[in-house]
C-alpha cells in the first residue's frame, strides 16, 4: 500500500497540467473526498497550488503550461550588479562570468526548465551489441519516455512497424515500462484494447517516429506490470499468443550447457541429467521463429528430445537448405 508521501507526490505528478476533481480521483483511484485531503495538504505545503474555473469546472495545477519569467525582479538586481564590475581584475572577471551563468539558469521561461528529468543517460555508459544490432534509441528519446511513464499520463506516438515498409500509424497509448530484451529496446505499453484483452503491446523504440505527452492519465493496471509475466514462455525477443509447448533438449556441449546454466526462462528451465550424465533441458515455450532460427543454429550441439513435430521441422529445414546450397 502507498504511503502519505507516495500519494503527495503521485498527485504532484499529475498537477503538471490542469485537473479537475473528478479527473484527479480517476487517475488515482479513489473517491473526491480523499482528492479533497490532498489538495488541502498541498496547499498547506505551499508549493504553488493555482486553482481557476473553466466553462464552469473548477481546475487544479502546480505547474502551468504558459511561460512566465519566474525571476525577473532578481535577474534585473545581478544585471545592475554586473555593472559595477569592470574586467581590469581577475577577480572582477570571475565573477562576471559566475553571475552570467547564474542569470542565465535563472532566465528560463519553461516551468519544466527547473525540474530535473527523471533519468539522464549517462553518454559514458555504452551498449554496442555489435554486428546486426537494431538498438538505434537515442538517449534525449529514452529520458523523454522514461519521464512520460513517471508522470503517468497518455502519450500520443506515431510509429513505423518493421514488418508494414515505410507505412506509418499514430496511436494514443499508455506508456508502461521500458524493457531491453537481447539487444532491442522496447516500450512497452497499453493501448485502448487493454481494458478488455488485458495485454500489453510492445513498440520498438527505435521505430518511434516521435511522441507528444497528453492531458490524459494512463489507464489503470488491473495487475501489476511484470517482466517476467509478460514474457512468459518467450525465448527471444518476441511475444506472442501462441500455446505454449513442452521442448525437451539433449545438449551435447560444454559451451551450451554453460549457456543454459546462466540463461533465465519464464517459467525458469528444468536442468537434468539421463542415465549417461548428458544435461537435459526442458523447457516450455512458445514456438517463435526466433527460438526455431536460435535451435537451427544450434543443431550440431543438440538432439531434440520432444516434441517431435519439432523435430521433424528442423529435418526438412536442413535438407531444403542443403538442396539450396548444391543448386
Amino acid at each position: 500500500m502507498a504511503s502519505g508521501y507516495e500519494k503527495i507526490n503521485r498527485i504532484k505528478g499529475k498537477l503538471r497540467y490542469p485537473m479537475t476533481v473528478t479527473m484527479l480521483a480517476q487517475a488515482l483511484g479513489c473517491g473526491p473526498r480523499t482528492v479533497f485531503r490532498h489538495l488541502d495538504a498541498l496547499q498547506q505545503e505551499n508549493c504553488g497550488l493555482h486553482k481557476y474555473k473553466k466553462d464552469g469546472e473548477t481546475f487544479y495545477v502546480i505547474q502551468t503550461p504558459e511561460k512566465v519569467d519566474f525571476n525577473q525582479k532578481i535577474v534585473k538586481q545581478l544585471e545592475k550588479l554586473k555593472k559595477t564590475m569592470d574586467d581590469t581584475t581577475p577577480l572582477d572577471l570571475k565573477n562576471r562570468k559566475l553571475i552570467d551563468s547564474v542569470i542565465t539558469s535563472m532566465q528560463t521561461t519553461d516551468p519544466d526548465g527547473f525540474k530535473a528529468e527523471a533519468i539522464t543517460l549517462d553518454p559514458n555508459y555504452i551498449m554496442d551489441y555489435g554486428p546486426f544490432c537494431d538498438h538505434k534509441a537515442q538517449d534525449t528519446t529514452v529520458s523523454k519516455l522514461l519521464m512520460a511513464i513517471r508522470d503517468g499520463f497518455k502519450i500520443r506516438i506515431t510509429y513505423k512497424s518493421t514488418n508494414e515498409g515505410d507505412e506509418k500509424k499514430t496511436v494514443e497509448v499508455s506508456p508502461i515500462k521500458l524493457v531491453m530484451r537481447i539487444d532491442t529496446l522496447y516500450l512497452i505499453a497499453a493501448d485502448d484494447s487493454y481494458p478488455e484483452t488485458h495485454v500489453f503491446k510492445n513498440y520498438l523504440v527505435e521505430n518511434i517516429v516521435n511522441f507528444t505527452p497528453l492531458n490524459i492519465s494512463t489507464v489503470p493496471l488491473k495487475i501489476p506490470f511484470t517482466v517476467e509475466d509478460h514474457y512468459k514462455y518467450a525465448f527471444g525477443k518476441y511475444v506472442s499468443q501462441d500455446d505454449p509447448q513442452n521442448v525437451s533438449l539433449l545438449i551435447k556441449t560444454g559451451w551450451l550447457k554453460t549457456q543454459f546454466l546462466k540463461s533465465r526462462f519464464s517459467p525458469e528451465a528444468d536442468i537434468t541429467e539421463d542415465k549417461d550424465k548428458n544435461m537435459v533441458v526442458n523447457l516450455k515455450l512458445r514456438l517463435t521463429p526466433d527460438f526455431k532460427t536460435w535451435l537451427f543454429g544450434v543443431l550440431p550441439d543438440v538432439k531434440i528430445l520432444k516434441p517431435e513435430s519439432l523435430r521433424l521441422e528442423m529435418i526438412e529445414k536442413l535438407k531444403l537448405t542443403l538442396k539450396e546450397m548444391k543448386a
